[in-house]
């Protein structure tokens, strides 16, 4: 018989899907110690005799109409007894074994029965012996649970189980049937394609088809959304492969979402998912991941499969919203939802770090081979200072410290591992920070590390016991940060290096990658079947290219579709921003600010490199009230203060409005102001970050890798928040705007030869009175175009 549809799956996977059961806090935290379990099952198996099998391979095959489902595992042990065979499934645990039983965790007999079914099959055995043994990680005590099963028993349950899970693999191949079959029909979803959008499309799906990484600097208005999902979907031809569109900031998850539905209307089957921060997904007033406080994540694993099967069945986008709708309907935590649900997906929209951090990454694409993800990595400017955040981690004093506070209600104590903690951060302090506040090692403490495992053995006892805990949330905070630490203490290279410093007063240890591109590159190279890397502002390219992975890969340049002629782009260059210089730049910056703001009312943004310097120049801009609003961004503002700051600039406004904000934060990219919404900005300074003992690290460790410290620490990290910044004016085709670059720098060769090509008409004006004519003519300009076009329709 010929089988149109071939599917694999592991026995662990139907028992885990179909019996799963628990809690997420005491199962998913622990999940990620696995070599824990792999020490547990070698100590184990090293116990076993000579005649005794470990590590066994097993599978057979189950068919129903035209699927064929192959069904695999790897047994642990198969032991030679006098009279039965058994077999053994070794699982480890923290677990008191007072609440340990056989069907506590019954997936885990479960697994063991389909292993044992299909060791029957293939050894012709008529009964067998299946044990079940738990083995405590603290001190290898064990437990087993034993269960005699002749083969017809198995056969029955094997059949039955099997069958269940068929019906879910039948979706899923009607699903991917559907799926290849309107992509293959799929039409691009509008009339006419924009400037260079075509050809962006082009590159995007040679470069899938060839498994390669490209670079695309694609100004804004060509449309990259659309020209990267449209051409990554075409290129799609077999069930493996899965999109993952990667985007830094929500606006870009939301541009994506709303493209796929476009999509859709043009004939897509998919289902995409959208993964977004767990406080934004959490159903409940104050997060708190506790199953005895949520109730979302109290039995999650009993519940997941039927939400997943529903949802699938009823949406074909899980946005956000949606996955909050469903979350609530099976009472489970949409977080967790939206990361089991992406498994059954074809496209993920999610940030970043699930799919390049260590510490976040999914795992079933990202750490095994079973899929073939595609990925997009939109606003890849980013991706630099993103990447050494994920491979970075810092353990604080005050973390230590607040542990103690808490500790004598916790069971078992981890007092003695706390103090110990605390004593090594005291000697350190004593060490090295005495009479500085930064010391940098190139080595790793490894007497910190063992002190942190201990600790880290006693949390996992903590948090998996029966016992209530009162402060669960501040010892799972704890944990993590712990945690985090060890696992990027794996990482550690020539491409780290170790601190100790004070922050206010109090110690903190970090692990600070200086250059990620080797594991951003892995990542890609390993588990990806292709990567594309694309942004209005990736220049140099080079930096780029360098800095996330080694030089590798294809770059191309699109040209904008946008008239140069519509941003007026000056540069006043008579005046010096540098950190000395500020006080005497003040006259400079208010006067040209105050030009730009009178010549047309509107709504300005005026971009500064710190809030100090923001506060200094809002002291001395005096602006008549009764006409012009100036709203000042202030340190660590809300979600909610920014959106209504935004919302003030999108909403029309009798008097013109003018925004003092920092350079480089949530106001200076990914920001989409149309028309009148923004008439123009004020760039003040070459945007350079703040000197600091980490950057000048950067500094240093690039001039010995590449030569070009200062460039790599500050210039080009600076140039980006800049031309990020003049990118907020010109936002469509019949936008006009103003951007004024104030500092002597930006006239300066080594600036003008990394400015994007579409900055050839920058223009240096230093007399404040020919910036007020030179205004005026370009608004008058501007008017007359829009009277002829109003003439000509």
């Amino acid at each position: 018989m010929i089988f149109l549809k071939e599917f694999r799956v592991s026995a662990k996977e139907i028992a885990e899907l179909l019996f799963g059961s628990g809690n997420i806090t005491s199962d998913r935290v622990l999940q990620t110690r696995a070599n824990e379990g792999i020490e547990i099952h070698q100590y184990w198996q090293s116990l076993y005799s000579e005649r005794d099998f470990k590590e066994v391979f097993v599978k057979t095959t189950f068919s129903r109409d035209d699927i064929l489902l192959e069904v695999t595992g790897r047994i642990d042990g198969i032991l030679y007894g006098e009279q039965l065979i058994t077999l053994e499934e070794i699982k480890s645990t923290h677990l008191d074994f007072e609440y340990l039983e056989i069907d506590t965790f019954p997936e885990h007999m479960v697994q063991a029965k389909l292993y044992a079914y299909i060791y029957m099959l293939e050894k012709d055995l008529k009964k067998i012996k299946v044990v079940l043994t738990y083995i405590q990680v603290e001190n290898r005590e064990n437990i087993q649970f034993e269960k005699t099963y002749t083969f017809k028993t198995l056969e029955t349950f094997f059949t039955k189980t099997v069958s269940s899970y068929l019906e879910w693999v039948q979706k899923l191949a009607t699903h991917e049937e559907e799926r290849l079959k309107s992509i293959e029909g799929l039409s691009f979803p509008f009339p006419e394609y924009r400037i260079n959008q075509r050809e962006l499309m082009a590159h995007v799906y040679r470069s899938i088809l060839d498994k390669d990484i490209l670079y695309a600097i694609a100004p804004t208005g060509i449309g990259k959304t659309i020209a990267t999902l449209f051409s990554s979907l075409k290129a799609i031809h077999t069930p493996k492969q899965k999109i993952f569109y990667c985007s830094a900031k929500n606006d870009g998850k939301v541009i994506a979402l709303d493209t796929i539905s476009i999509l859709e209307k043009s004939g897509l089957i998919a289902k995409t998912c959208e993964i977004t921060a767990k406080d934004s997904a959490c159903l409940l007033k104050e997060r708190d991941c506790d199953p005895e406080v949520c109730k979302y994540a109290h039995g999650y694993y009993s519940r997941i499969y039927h939400a997943i099967n529903d949802l699938f069945e009823s949406e074909s986008i899980f946005s956000k919203e949606i996955i909050k709708v469903y979350g609530k309907k099976h009472k489970v935590c949409p977080f967790e939802f939206s990361l089991d649900i992406s498994n059954y997906s074809d496209i993920v929209i999610c940030d970043y770090n699930y799919v390049f951090d260590p510490r976040a990454h999914l795992i079933r694409y990202f750490e095994d081979h079973t899929y073939q993800p595609i990925l997009l990595v939109d606003e890849a400017h980013n991706m630099i200072s993103r990447s050494r955040e994920m491979y970075s981690a810092t353990i604080k004093q005050d973390t230590f410290e607040k542990m103690l506070g808490f500790a004598k209600f916790l069971k078992p104590s981890p007092r003695r591992e706390i103090q110990k903690c605390l004593d090594f951060v005291q000697e350190k302090e004593i060490d090295y920070l005495l009479e500085v506040d930064f010391v940098k090692k190139d080595d790793l403490d490894t007497a910190l590390l063992q002190i942190l495992k201990r600790l880290l053995v006693k949390f996992d006892q903590i948090l998996t016991s029966e016992t209530k805990i009162s402060s669960k949330s501040q010892v799972l905070d704890a944990y993590f940060e712990v945690f985090q630490f060890l696992k990027i203490s794996e990482f550690y290279n020539q491409e780290f290096i170790f601190i100790y410093e004070k922050v206010n007063g109090k110690v903190e240890i970090s692990i600070k990658c200086l250059n990620a591109s080797e594991f951003i590159t892995r990542t890609i190279k390993d588990y990806a079947e292709s990567c594309t890397f694309f942004s209005a502002t990736l220049d140099p390219i080079y930096y780029y290219k360098t800095l996330l992975t080694n030089g590798l890969g294809k770059d191309i340049k699109m040209v904008s579709s946008f008239k140069q002629d519509n941003l007026l782009l000056v540069n006043v260059d008579s005046v010096s921003t540098r950190y000395n210089d500020r006080s005497n730049s003040k006259s400079t910056i208010v006067e040209v600010s105050k030009a730009l703001i009178e010549s047309k009312k509107g709504n300005y943004i005026l971009f500064f490199p710190s809030y100090q310097y923001l506060n200094m120049i809002a002291e001395e801009l005096s602006l008549d009230s009764e006409l012009v609003e100036v709203i000042l961004q202030k340190r660590d503002m809300s979600i909610r203060e920014r959106n209504e700051t935004l919302m003030m600039f999108r909403e029309s406004s009798e008097k013109t409005q003018v925004g003092m904000f920092v350079m480089g934060g949530v106001f200076g990219e990914s920001i989409d102001l149309i028309g009148d919404m923004l008439s123009g900005v004020v760039i003040v300074g070459v945007g350079l970050p703040q000197l600091s003992p980490i950057n000048n690290i950067l500094k240093s460790h690039f001039d010995i890798e590449f030569h070009s410290g200062f460039d790599f620490a500050y210039t080009y990290p600076g140039l980006n928040k800049v031309i990020q910044a003049v990118g907020r004016v010109i936002r469509s085709e019949t936008d006009r705007g103003i951007a004024i670059l104030i500092d002597d720098r930006f006239s300066s060769r080594k600036y003008l030869s990394l400015y994007p090509r579409e900055w050839s008409h920058l223009r240096s004006i230093n007399q404040t009175k020919y910036l007020k004519k030179v205004f005026n003519e370009f608004w008058k300009e501007g008017k007359q175009i829009e009277e002829n076009n109003d003439k000509n329709s």
